[in-house]
């Protein structure tokens, strides 16, 4: 049975004993009221009959008193009405009407005690009351009893009163009363079970949903989503829970992801879908070089000119480590500011060497705060993927350890492998730049490795102040490098060959008090024009390479056809 059926089950049996003990109580309530209104009439009709007789008595109209019983008790409608005298009023006024022999036992004991009784007989045809009620002398009342009755004294019982009276009518109204009770509470019960169903059905299921989402989470299962219609806080509290199965499912995801580019698109991608940002920025930022990258932005800010500031330490989220918002001071952050919109800035750290910034904007000032109610929830997020993203910093590090040579800082020979793998196809045209230091060799036994290596590190610093972001400067092996250079003609790269050979001419390198310079041979081949492979582009470099030190050094060549004889590569 599920939980639904377990409270509306408990719901109908607290309704259906509340309903019983009502109509019990009422009909208990309704039989002790009558019983209480009907004695109360006996004694007024005991009152009047002490009265009466009274009255008979000093008028004496004794011989009257049948007469008035009589009507006595047609008008109250009394069933039987009877005076007894008690033993000493007997003595002393004589046996009246009635013999002391019939009295029963009821009276007898009355008269003996002088305490009221009262008997009630129920058949299911009427409901009779008996009330015997006796009279106590008294000097006190009007009149006075001993002005009489001389012999007796005060407290004295001088005879009681004993009246029997049908009281079915009344157990007919309780009845009515009851039966319209009971309509009512019927009323009631399928007004409450209608009631329960729509009011507490939704927190039911909510709580069967969260029971249900709960387990699934425990399982390692954040796919449930709680539907609810509530809006209040039970409501919140669902959309709590979607909200952390989302945020765990998120964080299950990237955990599998390879890179952090794709990492940070799962980032834009909540941003964006979830919390419907539309116009947002998040951006890499490098502290030991204090410079920042885009990673991700909307489609709106793609070409923004806030992406033109690459300084971090610009950047004031970054710097205090603390939520930036442009609502707290105008132009409080001079590198986010842009006319006629505000802002949030939010930095997180993802390590001592890495971390990022989310720059969020907004249309008017409501926008922004609406924003800002959600920045827990996306830092919980960013939290989350902190130490996913760390890891893959880590590894992209060891990675690019491995493809750049320890030396130089340049990518080495495996990068090359990867990247003409990967990038490369025959859509793209390049040239391919193979240079040689001329007479390395002499460096290292004259002056020594440490030398060299100084030499080395010299030419690679040459080869990336004459490239383009978008080249590449590779050290090949040993003394030679080599140069990818892209969508270029042949003059460019002439140029940039021939820059590289006259700077690196002119550096001058000191050793045991000694100062010396070193010229490079260079060999050019272009892709596709010279070779159709890209592999044979850059043996084709090579062999122009072998031609420019083969035919005197300290030259450029390109290459030709005829410096490579064979048919096939």
């Amino acid at each position: 049975m599920n939980t639904n059926k377990k409270v509306m089950l408990i719901v109908i049996l607290m309704l259906g004993a509340l309903s019983i003990s009502t109509i019990i109580n009422v009909w208990i309530n309704f039989r002790d009221f009558g019983k209480i209104t009907a004695i109360d009439k006996s004694n007024s009709i005991a009152e009047s009959v002490r009265d009466g007789l009274t009255a008979h008595m000093v008028t004496g109209t004794m011989d009257k008193r049948d007469l008035f019983l009589e009507n006595m008790k047609r008008h109250q409608h009394v069933d039987t009405l009877r005076v007894i005298r008690s033993q000493a009023l007997i003595q002393e006024f004589g046996q009246g009407t009635t013999d002391i022999y019939k009295y029963d036992d009821i009276e007898k004991n009355v008269l003996r005690t002088g305490e009221a009784q009262t008997t009630l007989k129920e058949t299911p045809t009427e409901v009779l009351l008996r009330v015997t009620i006796p009279y106590i002398a008294t000097k006190y009342g009007n009149p006075n009893c001993l002005s009489c009755h001389t012999s007796s004294k005060e407290g004295d019982v001088l005879g009681a009163i004993t009246m029997e009276m049908d009281i079915q009518d009344l157990r007919h109204l309780g009845i009515e009363a009851i039966g319209k009770t009971v309509g009512i509470l019927i009323l009631f019960f399928i007004l409450a079970i209608l009631v329960a169903r729509h009011y507490i059905k939704p927190y039911v299921k909510l709580f069967d949903d969260l029971e249900d989402g709960i387990s699934r989470a425990y399982r390692g299962d954040f796919s449930y989503h709680v539907q609810t219609s509530l809006s209040n806080e039970a409501g919140k509290v669902a959309k709590r829970l979607n909200d952390l199965s989302e945020i765990f499912r998120f964080k299950k995801t990237i955990e599998l992801d390879d890179s952090k580019e794709l990492i940070y698109e799962r980032i834009a991608y909540i941003l964006k879908n979830t919390f419907e940002i539309q116009s947002f920025a998040l951006f890499e930022n490098h502290t030991e070089t204090n410079k920042r990258k885009v990673v991700q932005c909307s489609e709106d800010l793609r070409h923004s000119p806030i992406f033109n500031e690459t300084n971090l330490t610009k950047c004031r989220a970054n710097r205090t480590g603390l939520l930036v918002n442009s609502l707290e001071f105008h132009e409080i952050c001079k590198t986010c500011f842009m006319e006629k919109r505000e802002y949030l800035c939010l930095p997180f750290r993802i390590s001592s060497e890495y971390s990022l910034t989310l720059l969020i904007y907004a249309n008017n000032p409501k926008e922004l705060l609406e924003y800002k109610e959600i920045v827990p929830i996306i830092t919980n997020y960013l939290e989350l993927a902190e130490p996913v993203l760390e890891a893959r910093f880590l590894m992209h590090k060891l990675e690019e350890r491995s493809l750049k040579d320890g030396l130089t800082g340049l990518y080495n020979r495996r990068f090359l492998d990867q990247f003409i793998e990967v990038n490369l196809n025959s859509e793209k045209e390049f040239s391919v730049m193979m240079i040689d230091i001329d007479f390395f060799k002499q460096v290292n036994d004259t002056y020594g490795h440490d030398v060299g290596d100084t030499v080395i590190k010299e030419l690679s610093s040459v080869l990336q102040n004459n490239i383009k972001g978008s080249d590449l400067a590779i050290r090949y092996g040993g003394e030679e490098f080599l140069i990818m250079l892209f969508n270029t003609n042949y003059d460019v790269i002439e140029k940039i060959a021939t820059a590289i050979k006259v700077e690196f001419s002119k550096k001058s390198f000191k050793a045991n008090d000694k100062v010396f310079n070193k010229t490079l041979s260079i060999g050019i081949a272009l892709y596709p024009k010279d070779a159709p492979k890209v592999w044979q582009a850059i043996k084709f470099a090579d062999v122009a390479l072998y031609e420019a030190k083969e035919t005197g050094r300290n030259k450029i060549v390109r290459f030709e056809p005829k410096m490579y004889e064979e048919e096939e590569f």
